[in-house]
């Protein structure tokens, strides 16, 4: 074998293109028990007893969590400097009054009926004054008095309601109803629509399923710091090719109507709007006409005086943040971003109360933070270096240094840093390595900080601002994990074809012997926007892992250029050519696996959903000396079927870039599969149409290539998650695996 085997588990390895840089240690305990799939996926055993659905009250001291304490869900209110709790109320009780009141009012299904299924989670606001928490249940809104426990419904209306928004005084409630801005006046009962009737396909404040899914937009409106005004996007969606996706459980199998725009085809029209809420008097914002550009996030400075969206061209290869004068629809540009081939969407700026500004930008090829004057001119860079600034959080209480989330010195790692708006170095907060996120209290006095590792599920701990620990909140001990013999996970670096760095994570059985000889498995993703490699805790599908090494079956993930966290240069690599450089970056990890004594090339296997679902196809079918057998869950199968937003960021258009649309559909390629391929679909997916999977079956099929399929009833895109199929799924996955990558007993 390559290298020598060290006491404790560690591995040194230096072999020519291959250098090992770190292991994460051993997961294992002295444990002996085994996983099962049915503890993963259908039982709380190894779930993170963290609370849930943590929001900051509106007066920075206290927040609210819904915690588990065996039999009851609650609510619970906690002071941050004491830690003192108070039950509010048992959230299944609170449910079950709110049932009662609605006997013959249906619960919006999980699945089917809706366009974007994630409209039915939990949408849920607070008054300003931290008295009510308003939230949607079977379509209605309600308001529940976190003093008393009462709950009340607001609303009874057959069409559902969407994104509750208090305006700032707390007087007035706004909501999506039937496609339109409705105003809720909480003294009296009085409820206004905003504008005159709309068009059919015309919706206000609402965004189309493609600003949702792919340019992470959720509510579309946004009230003034005064409460005087409403500033809203207006989406048009008539022009928009509309794909039927049949509900396999209506008597006459009804078909869902949804608007996608497929790459190529006519997007949303969108305009911007603020409107006068005493009047109703609307003020068009100058944005352009058409389709040919996107309005996809807004806001108001904190005087009220001007409305701040971000713009961006069809292509996106421009980005503007512009300010419009709310009063007279007048706009100015404040600071603008041009890249040759894509800008990436880098959130929202913070917008400081002198008028300053903060945001990210990959101006140098990296993503750093810089500081703006009120006029947009540039006042500071405030970081540098090879390392990118992954989330922008917002200031400390005195407004002196912003809070981020960054990747200095390791792109694997998370880390919470606070920057002096003065100059000068970043700050590390707390602990270092591994991954921690931040939940900024209002004021930023305090924050709660979520932190994990592979090691380690997460924690909840509570910070100061100046990033001293005041207490952990809950320590996110799984006791089960501890009885568990769990394998080592190893962290490599490989290099790329040119020499460019690549990123792996290989996990070992627990009995691990470098005599035998092990099957493997190469989880892959690939695409833009997701990293695999970093050090953080990975639920259930790290769990999963852990049971096919359990099983005898080592795995491997690797981040290809084309992934975020290593600058803009890393990321463009893979421009106009989806799957060709990350095809070649992920063989890289499997020539690394078939390079060991201690792998059989002839029982390799690869697996991914998504992205990563094309990535397998990919694989399979262009790579088919490497791999046995794959598992490819949701694929794209051509970029042309895909929405525009995604595609023609990565793609450019159809027309514009023919052979990179031509040599990116894996199902040209169909009838060069060789080994044995498991294919899965959700019949209702919005997101990857099943339309892509039924055209790689008839491809496959015509081709006389052998394959097994599976179709989720009702199912939409996260098939591993759906809490009805997961285990299912997981368990066909496996039993695939076994019987492909096993020795036959």
């Amino acid at each position: 074998m390559s290298g020598r085997w060290l006491p404790g588990g560690v591995r040194s390895c230096m072999v020519g293109w291959i250098v090992l840089v770190g292991c994460f240690g051993s997961l294992a305990s002295a444990g002996e028990q085994r996983l099962e799939l049915e503890q993963i996926f259908s039982g709380s055993r190894y779930a993170s007893p963290l609370p849930e659905d943590l929001r900051w009250l509106p007066d920075g001291r206290r927040f609210l969590s819904l915690r588990n304490d065996g039999e009851r869900r609650w609510l619970i209110e906690e002071d941050a400097a004491s830690g003192a709790q108070r039950r509010i109320v048992d959230w299944k009780a609170m449910q079950a009054v709110l049932d009662a009141r609605r006997p013959t009012r249906p619960q919006p299904p999980a699945r089917g009926a809706v366009n974007a299924a994630r409209r039915w989670r939990s949408r849920r606001a607070l008054s300003p004054d931290g008295r009510l928490l308003v939230g949607l249940h079977r379509g209605d809104l309600y308001a529940l008095d976190l003093t008393t426990g009462e709950v009340r419904y607001l609303t009874d209306d057959p069409e559902p309601e969407f994104f509750p928004t208090f305006s700032p005084s707390g007087h007035t409630l706004a909501f999506v109803r039937n496609r339109a801005l409705h105003l809720l006046t909480l003294d009296d009962g009085h409820l206004r629509r905003l504008s005159p009737p709309l068009p059919e396909g015309v919706a206000q404040g609402l965004p189309d399923w493609v600003y949702e899914e792919e340019l992470d937009m959720e509510r579309a409106f946004w009230w003034s710091p005064d409460s005087s005004r409403i500033a809203l996007i207006e989406f048009d969606t008539r022009q928009e090719g509309v794909f039927p996706i049949l509900d396999p459980f209506d008597l006459y199998a009804a078909a869902e109507k949804q608007r996608y725009p497929k790459a190529g085809t006519a997007n949303p029209s969108v305009r911007l709007v603020v409107f006068d809420v005493a009047t109703g008097h609307p003020t068009p914002i100058d944005t352009g006409g058409g389709g040919e550009f996107y309005l996809y996030r807004a806001g108001w400075t904190p005087d009220g005086s001007g409305l701040w969206y971000q713009w961006l061209d069809r292509h996106q290869t421009r980005r503007e943040l512009r300010l419009a004068d709310p009063r007279s629809g007048k706009v100015r540009t404040l600071a603008a971003e041009t890249d040759p081939r894509w800008v990436n969407d880098l959130g929202a700026p913070v917008f400081l109360r002198d008028g300053r500004f903060l945001r990210l930008s990959e101006a140098d090829g990296w993503r750093h933070l810089y500081l703006h004057a009120a006029d947009g001119s540039l006042l500071a860079r405030l970081t540098h270096g090879k390392w990118e600034v992954r989330r922008l959080y917002g200031v400390d209480s005195r407004g002196l240094r912003a809070l981020i989330q960054g990747n200095p010195g390791d792109p694997r790692r998370r880390e919470l840093l606070a920057v002096p708006l003065e100059g000068g170095e970043p700050i590390r907060l707390g602990a270092a390595g591994g991954s921690h996120e931040m939940l900024l209290a209002p004021g930023g006095a305090w924050y709660l900080e979520t932190a994990s590792s592979l090691r380690r599920p997460p924690r909840l701990a509570l910070f100061d601002d100046q990033g001293r620990l005041r207490r952990v909140v809950d320590d996110g001990t799984i006791e089960a994990l501890e009885e568990l013999a769990l394998g080592e996970i190893e962290s490599l670096t490989l290099e790329a074809a040119d020499g460019t760095r690549l990123y792996a994570n290989v996990l070992y059985p627990p009995d691990f012997d470098p005599s035998h000889r092990y099957p493997a498995l190469q989880y892959v993703y690939g695409g833009p926007g997701v990293q695999l490699v970093v050090d953080r805790w990975g639920g259930s599908r790290l769990l999963f892992f852990h049971y096919l090494a359990q099983h005898g079956i080592v795995v491997l993930w690797l981040d290809n250029r084309g992934t975020p966290g290593r600058g803009r240069e890393f990321e463009r690599a893979i421009d106009r050519q989806l799957g060709k450089i990350e095809l070649a970056d992920q063989l890289v990890g499997a020539a690394y696996l078939r390079s060991q004594p201690w792998i059989d090339a002839g029982r390799m296997a690869v697996y991914g959903g998504s992205y990563g679902g094309t990535m397998t196809l990919t694989a399979l079918f262009k790579a088919p000396e490497v791999f046995r057998a794959g598992i490819a869950y949701a694929p794209v199968t051509d970029w042309r079927l895909y929405d525009t937003v995604y595609t023609e960021r990565y793609m450019d258009l159809p027309d514009e870039n023919r052979k990179g649309y031509e040599q990116g559909a894996v199902l040209n390629f169909a009838g060069d599969l060789e080994g044995r391929l498991l294919l899965f679909h959700g019949t209702m997916d919005n997101n990857v149409h099943l339309y892509h999977s039924l055209r790689l079956i008839d491809r496959l099929v015509r081709a006389g290539k052998d394959f097994e399929v599976m179709f989720y009833p009702g199912v939409r895109h996260g098939i591993r998650v759906d809490p009805d199929v997961r285990l299912d799924f997981h368990r066909r996955k496996a039993a695939f695996l076994f019987r492909e990558l096993l020795p036959k007993p």
